[in-house]
């Protein structure tokens, strides 16, 4: 039983006390089964709630349905009964009381009766208003035959024992003090009527008992008191106290009950003269002794207020004079009447006063048991009651671990287990979490077997439960407990739904279920006769607050009790029940209603109720098949870009009703048929649309009938195909698309498969056996006498491949090879077919690269050549001095391992870059002699070396000198290299030149004149020249099987020309004599002429 009603604690207005009723509830679905689009519906009114509670029936062969409203009628409430086809609901009548509130807020239907009731009966018992509840039975026809009012509180008096205690002092006068006991004589006749006994004590200096219980009933009473005297002493108040504890209220001599509530009331016109030796006012606190304090006159207040019980201000009372006590009659006659009825009087919780029994109720054999929230000061019970009228029986059931304010009752449910009934009760305020207890019978009683507590506070666990028979034996399998006020903020939800599975003494959670972020998930449960057929029962829970509410629908479950894999159906109110709120506030669905052999859902909204049917589940399987039974490789040739028809796919589906509906409903289903061929590949090789190569996927609408039914498909294939071994998988996969117009209201099974795959192969032919050997040959060799090292250079090898064999399949060829190159190309050469694909390196690897050749099939009888073209990447790494690789060739169906594997060797250049050159800018390249001048003089020449690449090697340097001509010699003076240590005359020691360095060398020498004697002797009128060239040759010394000099403009050869210039001038004596000779024959001419 669900409710979706807080409870209150009070009854001051209709919306606050329904409550206290009201405690509603959304989410997500895919559609199973139920029909959404053909709903019944019957609107009431939403202020009468019409729709709060709902229960299939079946009385004799008639169908029907309940319906409370539990607001109607000024909020006292009525039941209906609606046709199965909703098309009238009737109004049942009872016999009630106007003070019935919210009837028909919960109620029971068995086989032939209906109990309805109302946990809001109001009844007043002197004043105090009590809150209880009353159901009614009715029979199979729906007359009301009988009520019974569970955990009723009757109006009933307790025992009270009073005593006066009123002063006798000297203060006070002779008519003051007739004027007490006249006041006192007026009390005791106007509640003369009452369960109320009196006694009366004078007090002054001494105590006096004026009259005791037992005059009080004999009648003596007045007349004792009537003849009092007046004793006029002091006022020794806390000795009159005691005084009436010892001798009258605790004492059974004097007429006192013992269970009877006592109270004092003391009149006095004085402050206590006397001290509180006894401790007496604790002692009537702690044995709960009402007391009542008149002060008269001028007295101290503050202290006589001190005397009273709790609340002391309300309890104490002021007059001027002993005149006044008459305006106190009526005053304290009410104070004194209601010590019968009160709570606080009576020192105990209230046990049914508050019960509202009724606010959930279930049938069990020939009982009917109640909740009953508010009994036992709100700890709540519940009530099996048998019998009906004035004669029912009632026996209360309690789980004396629960506290008070706990709500036990909100929620019942009964079910069996091994023959062994299991009662559950839900108590959603319990310890401020909740709790669920089990009750088990045993001989005829219901004794606590296990409680189930709820996991956070405020959640109102339990607050609706349901019991899941989930393979219908009988036996509850499964309890649904509902939180509806859960809340998870991530992810967001509101409600939470809790399955445990169930044996005789424990339960075990298997599943929490929450769908909806708002709305009060789970704030109405109930378990489904089966809905699609799979022979489990199935569930519904209602989020009225989600919008303006929502049901979900899950499909059962052996094993958690809800299939937790597949998404709920989410039926929203506006799709069937649009306008109304709280949709989902109740729910039944164990009936077929309209006799169509299909369960049917009744779903309670604020102000309406709708009936969904269920439709027929069809389970479909499917199948796919080929012809002919493999592709032909006849009709495959390369180059080709034409289409054939390459196999015809066949698709076929049988069609069988899971469920067992009767009557004339369509069962075709339409379903939206999709094939994709070649799925595993990106690019598809097969294809619908001849003229499309592009179209490897199909979309289709089929109609579906019950039985066996096939559709052919032509898959088409281009004639040059590169893959013609792995097998064309096919998948298909159907979906049901819209429901078809008239009867068919048909649904596929979610638990169909809708999906289905078929591999179609290729054609296979081998020599012989069925069994194909390939027989792979391979062979290399280098195209480059060396391989040089270089900045990416390359260098390429020619690899031969033979398969005489059988076809070879997922062929490949790994080149095996050292760090520093990297395969560039990978190509085969002259016109071939053959395809080659080489991935980027193996795994990561640096030194390894697998071409897969012509996959998937390398031919029987092919030879292939191939080009490999590789790239130098590191050409400063540490290489030796030959460079290694190893070439193999596998396929999965390789039977020749000999000739597989091939290793040759390259020897390893480095690439140089090295120059020598004059610095010509600081040598001395020209020399001059004279025969004066023969020297020495210094020559002085700089070399720079420099090796402009990337690889750094040992070098030496070496410088060819020509030591003399004639008559020039060349002495050397030195022979070093600027900046270093290396130095030698005519060549240099090895050192290392690193990488774009330079290194400088210089060599100095002396010139000299020599051999000039044939010069001496020789007279000349003219300049004698005579020029001398010296070669000197510089030249760069390094390992050339290691180190390959590259053309870059430079050399490492320099040859340098230096010049030796020698002068010898016209010889000035001969020119002297010559002139003087001259001279002196000229004058002898001149003479001769002269003498002639």
């Amino acid at each position: 039983m669900n409710r979706k009603m807080f409870v209150t604690q009070t009854s001051s207005s209709r919306m606050e006390t329904l409550g206290l009723i009201l405690f509603m509830w959304a989410s997500l679905s895919e559609a199973f089964n139920i029909d959404t689009e053909h709903p019944l519906r019957f609107n009431g009114t939403p202020e009468d709630f019409f729709g709060y509670s709902v229960y299939q029936t079946e009385f004799g062969n008639r169908k029907q349905i309940i319906v409370g409203a539990p607001l109607e009628g000024n909020s006292t409430g009525e039941m209906y009964s609606c046709t199965a086809d909703l098309q009238s609901c009737q109004q049942l009548q009872r016999p009630g009381s106007e003070s019935v509130r919210f009837f028909g807020m919960s109620s029971a239907v068995s086989s032939a009766a209906l109990t309805s009731c109302s946990p809001y009966f109001p009844h007043e018992c002197d004043g105090n208003s009590y809150l209880n509840g009353v159901c009614y039975q009715f029979n199979s026809s729906l007359q009301a035959i009988s009520n019974f009012t569970a955990a009723y509180q009757e109006c009933t008096k307790r025992e009270v024992n009073l005593v006066f205690l009123f002063d006798g002092s000297s203060s006070m006068k002779t008519v003051d003090f007739e004027m007490n006991k006249n006041f006192i004589k007026d009390i005791m006749k106007k509640l003369s009527n009452s369960s109320i006994k009196f006694a009366a004590v004078q007090f002054s200096t001494v105590v006096r008992t004026v009259f005791d219980f037992n005059d009080y009933q004999n009648g003596s009473a007045e007349e004792k008191l009537m003849k009092e005297r007046h004793m006029k002493s002091l006022t020794s108040t806390h000795k009159a106290i005691y005084y009436v504890l010892k001798n009258l209220l605790n004492s059974v001599s004097s007429g006192a009950d013992p269970n009877a509530q006592k109270a004092v009331v003391i009149i006095t016109d004085g402050d206590p003269s006397d001290n509180e030796d006894h401790n007496v006012l604790n002692t009537c606190d702690e044995q709960n002794i009402l007391r009542y304090v008149i002060g008269v006159g001028k007295v101290d207040l503050i202290e006589l207020t001190q005397l009273a019980s709790e609340p002391k201000p309300d309890n104490t009372f002021y007059i001027q004079d002993y005149s006044g006590l008459k305006g106190l009659v009526d005053n304290l006659q009410k104070k004194i009447y209601n010590i019968e009825v009160s709570k606080d009087a009576q020192g105990r919780d209230r046990q049914k006063e508050l019960s509202q029994s009724g606010f959930s109720v279930v049938y069990h054999e020939e009982s009917v048991i109640v909740g009953s929230v508010g009994s036992n000061d709100w700890r709540g019970a519940l009530y099996e009651v048998t019998g009906s009228g004035p004669e029912f029986r009632q026996t209360e059931i309690i789980d004396p671990a629960v506290n008070k304010d706990s709500y036990m009752g909100y929620s019942t449910v009964l079910g069996m287990r091994r023959g062994v009934y299991l009662l559950f009760s839900g108590a959603p305020r319990a310890e401020h979490t909740g709790l669920v207890t089990l009750f088990t019978k045993n001989q005829n009683t219901w004794t606590v077997t296990s409680n189930i507590n709820g996991e956070q506070i405020g959640s109102y666990f339990g607050a609706s439960l349901n019991l899941l028979d989930v393979d219908s034996d009988g036996d509850s399998d499964f309890l649904l407990v509902g939180a509806p006020l859960f809340y998870q903020s991530q992810p967001r939800a509101e409600g939470r739904l809790y399955v445990y599975t169930l044996s005789e003494q424990y339960f075990q959670r298997t599943l929490n279920v929450s769908e909806s972020t708002t709305g009060r998930f789970a704030a109405s449960v109930a378990s489904l006769k089966d809905l699609n057929g799979d022979g489990l029962s199935d569930v519904a829970v209602g989020a009225p607050l989600e919008n303006e509410g929502v049901v979900y629908i899950y499909l059962g479950d052996r094993t958690h009790g809800i299939n937790p894999e597949l998404t709920p159906q989410r039926i929203p109110a506006r799709s069937v029940l649009p306008g109304l709120q709280q949709f989902g506030v109740s729910l039944s669905g164990q009936m077929d209603m309209n006799d169509d052999n299909l369960t049917d859902i009744v779903i309670g909204a604020q102000g309406g109720i709708v009936l969904l049917k269920a439709r027929p589940v069809m389970s479909v399987s499917a199948q796919l098949s080929f012809s002919p039974k493999e592709i032909s490789l006849n009709y495959f040739e390369c180059p080709g870009s034409n289409a054939f028809n390459a196999f015809n796919l066949t698709s076929c589906f049988t069609v069988t009703e899971r469920t067992s509906s009767t009557g004339s409903l369509e069962k075709k289903l339409n379903v939206s048929l999709n094939l994709n061929v070649d799925v595993v590949r990106g690019m598809s090789r097969g294809f619908f649309d001849p003229m499309d190569s592009s179209s490897s996927s199909l979309q289709q609408s089929v109609l579906l009938d019950s039985g066996f039914s096939c559709f052919n498909f032509s898959i088409f294939m281009l004639r040059c195909v590169a893959d013609t071994v792995s097998p064309l998988k096919i998948r298909m996969h159907f979906s049901q698309t819209e429901i078809l117009s008239g009867n068919s209201v048909a649904v596929l099974d979610v638990h169909s498969r809708t999906e289905e795959y078929v591999e179609v192969p290729f054609q296979w032919s081998c020599n012989s056996n069925n069994s194909c050997v390939a027989d792979l040959k391979l062979n290399f060799s280098f195209t480059n006498d060396t391989l040089v090292v270089e900045n990416q250079a390359h260098f390429t090898v020619l690899v031969l491949l033979a398969n005489p064999g059988d076809d070879s399949y997922n062929t490949s060829i790994v080149l095996h090879y050292p760090e520093g190159i990297s395969l560039s190309k990978f190509n085969a050469i002259k016109l071939s077919q053959t395809r080659s694909s080489c991935g980027d390196r193996d795994s990561s690897a640096t030194n390894r690269t697998t071409c897969r050749i012509n996959l998937p099939v390398y031919r029987s009888g092919t030879t292939t050549q191939f080009l490999g073209t590789f790239r130098v990447t590191k050409w400063d790494n540490e290489w030796s001095d030959w460079m290694e690789m190893m070439i193999t060739a596998n396929s999965d169906n390789n039977g020749n391992m000999s000739d597989t594997e091939v290793r040759r060797s390259v020897p390893v250049q480095f690439a140089v870059d090295l120059a020598i050159s004059l610095v010509a800018e600081d040598s001395v390249t020209y020399l001059n002699f004279s025969l004066e001048d023969r020297g020495p003089k210094p020559l002085n020449l700089i070399y720079k070396v420099e090796n402009l690449g990337v690889k750094g090697l040992p070098v030496s340097v070496s410088l060819t000198l020509p030591c003399q001509t004639p008559h020039v010699i060349l002495t050397p003076h030195n022979f070093s290299m600027q900046e270093d240590s290396h130095c030698g005359k005519f060549e240099c020691h090895q050192f290392h030149l690193q990488k774009y360095s330079v290194a400088h060398f210089n060599l100095m020498a002396h010139a000299a004149l020599q051999n000039v004697k044939e010069f001496k002797s020789k007279y000349s009128f003219y300049e004698f020249r005579r020029d001398y060239v010296f070669n000197i040759s510089s030249e760069l010394n390094f390992n050339t099987s290691r180190y390959n000099q590259i053309a870059s403009g430079c050399d490492d050869f320099s040859q340098t020309e230096v010049k030796v210039e020698f002068v010898v001038p016209p010889s000035l004596m001969l020119i002297v004599c010559t002139g003087a000779v001259g001279g002196l024959l000229l004058l002898i001419i001149i003479l001769f002429l002269l003498l002639k």
